[in-house]
């Protein structure tokens, strides 16, 4: 039997110090994509977080809000229901005969 995923992928290229160009992703079996979306969905909405949830845009106000909707997608990752891949790059490491992309 056929397994569907979906994948989720987000990136930022702010250089830091060590690490910068950071790709992220969330990885969904399709038969738990309802669930997951109506669950975080019912959450942004009991929160009243109705806009895209950025680490970037968080205020004093809304700090626990966001740790609550981290929490409701947390629980997700420990039920093995999100598996989440982090990768980036190490600034030390310099790339030869390479273009900037």
């Amino acid at each position: 039997m056929s397994k569907e995923y979906i994948f989720y992928c987000d990136e930022s290229i702010d250089k830091g110090r060590f690490f910068s160009h950071f790709y992220g992703g969330a990885l969904v079996r399709s038969q738990d994509l309802r669930e997951v979306q109506k669950a975080l969905i019912a959450k942004k909405n009991d929160l009243n977080l109705y806009n895209e949830v950025k680490w970037s845009k968080l205020t004093d106000q809304y700090l626990y809000k966001y740790i609550y909707l981290m929490e409701a997608f947390f629980d997700f990752i420990e039920a093995d229901i999100i598996k989440i891949r982090i990768m980036f790059t190490q600034n030390c490491n310099i790339p030869n005969n390479l273009s900037p992309q």
